[in-house]
């Protein structure tokens, strides 16, 4: 990271004041409140303003602020990402995999299907439409499943891998449809939520539409049941714990990627080369927590602390992220943005509204709507909708959307197939990376309805 030791310390203490800031504005704004705008995204558009591409067009340079935390800034998201998806499975209970595919298994369907669908419709979209009229690079197929179901982080973490692949542009283009992706998915998301409660059709376990003084923020959402406390002490702050695990993590993280690197090496091929740090931490963190688990140091690992510490990334990359975008490079692919982000806005709501009834035996628009949140947005934006649906907690979907980010996390949404998308659309090209990516959508959703029908009649552990 470029800058002496002085100006990223300067850099981390101004985004605290930005956070603040922004969390002063959400709280005396009953609009941003209603809309449940989150406090990340209310500071990345303060930075945006203040920034270059507000305030510095201006009065020049970066605005309000000094070129040297700007320039921080810009590389903070690519790091805080590792951390962030660090967080995300470490710490997390792993009972017997039977028992997370009983649990969860609609919302493994569910999650695939709609990520992969995401895949097949930016496929589609970029072969037929925006690659011939607006001459898009046919690798931005995967923008849709890495910008929504990803978000900014994992855009953060595949920027060397859209650089290599020489779609290094569209990295504003992706960041702007995270940004949608997020705002959408609370707005929209919280309207879902209040059709649901109004229509007789709809089966809810909530009574009432959502008011502003629920104060649903992706920035801070209820613990998990089984959550263990942070209160046992055994020598070391278990938040101090959580920290020193995560770091424990990412190094693991890194000797797998070295390793596979090197294997590839001996094969002749340069392909991990370039490849992102972050998806490896989603198998490093399940090997850390076996570990924790045989050799009795699970209390060091606590997922609240864990989950804290993942927070402070998350809100750390979206702030950057949106705050540094290019609004010039966006304005120049303003057509294919909009098409993008309406056509993944339609898809989430007819899987939520369409395919989830079919999918989930019981309790389906709960389960559904959690696969919205994160579909749109991201894990925290998944929870948010589950508090508001339920927010008594009288269903089981916390568990069940808990328990498939174990088989989920790694793959889509931010791991290995989101990681490996560009690459193969280069590799088979877009034609047939569509039609593959149209095939399996297919095939999930069809397992899923049928599977659903075998669990009818029956009571759903879902």
């Amino acid at each position: 990271m470029p800058g002496s030791a002085e100006s990223i310390g300067l850099s981390l203490v101004v985004l605290s004041l930005v956070f603040a800031c922004a969390a002063l504005i959400r709280r005396w704004s009953r609009p941003l409140r209603k809309l449940f705008i989150p406090t990340a995204v209310i500071g990345g558009f303060l930075v945006l303003g203040l920034g270059p591409e507000g305030l510095g067009r201006i009065i020049g340079g970066s605005g309000l602020f000094p070129d040297e935390v700007f320039d921080v800034w810009r590389q903070l998201p690519g790091l805080l990402v590792i951390a962030m998806s660090a967080s995300l499975l470490l710490g997390e209970r792993l009972p017997p995999l039977k028992t997370i595919w009983s649990i969860s298994g609609p919302h493994v369907i569910m999650n695939g299907t709609m990520a992969m669908g995401q895949l097949a419709l930016g496929g589609i979209l970029v072969w037929l439409l925006l690659e011939p009229v607006f001459g898009l690079d046919s690798k931005a197929a995967a923008l849709i499943e890495m910008s929504f179901a990803g978000g900014h982080g994992t855009l953060a973490g595949m920027t060397p891998i859209l650089q290599q692949y020489g779609i290094g542009d569209l990295l504003n283009v992706g960041l702007g449809l995270a940004t949608i992706g997020i705002v959408s998915g609370i707005v929209v998301g919280t309207a879902l939520v209040n059709y649901g409660v109004r229509s007789p059709s709809i089966p809810v376990v909530r009574d009432n539409p959502t008011s502003a003084d629920e104060d649903f923020d992706i920035d801070h959402h209820r613990p998990a049941p089984d959550d263990p406390p942070l209160e046992e002490w055994k020598g070391m702050a278990q938040v101090t714990a959580a920290a020193v695990f995560l770091g424990v993590t990412i190094a693991l993280a890194m000797v797998l990627l070295q390793l596979f690197r090197t294997l590839f090496h001996l094969a002749g091929s340069d392909f991990f080369d370039k490849f992102p740090l972050f998806p490896f931490t989603f198998p490093a963190a399940v090997i850390v927590q076996l570990c924790a688990r045989r050799y009795n140091f699970e209390w060091a690992v606590n997922r609240r602390a864990v989950e804290g510490l993942g927070g402070i990334a998350i809100d750390g990359v979206i702030v950057c992220a949106v705050g540094t975008l290019s609004v010039g490079a966006i304005g120049a692919h303003i057509g294919p943005l909009i098409v993008l982000a309406i056509a993944s806005i339609g898809w989430s709501i007819f899987m939520t509204l369409v395919v989830g009834r079919l999918i989930f035996p019981k309790h389906w628009f709960e389960h559904s709507i959690a696969e919205f949140g994160e579909s749109q947005g991201m894990l925290a934006c998944g929870f948010v909708m589950v508090d508001m649906v339920d927010p008594a907690r009288q269903t089981d979907v916390v568990r069940g959307y808990s328990y498939r980010q174990i088989i989920t996390r790694p793959i889509v949404g931010g791991g290995f197939m989101t990681a490996l998308s560009v690459p193969l659309i280069d590799l088979w090209g877009l034609p047939a990376f569509t039609i593959a990516c149209t095939t399996v959508t297919a095939a999930l959703t069809a397992w899923g309805i049928r599977r659903a029908g075998q669990w009818s009649g029956a009571p759903s552990t879902t």
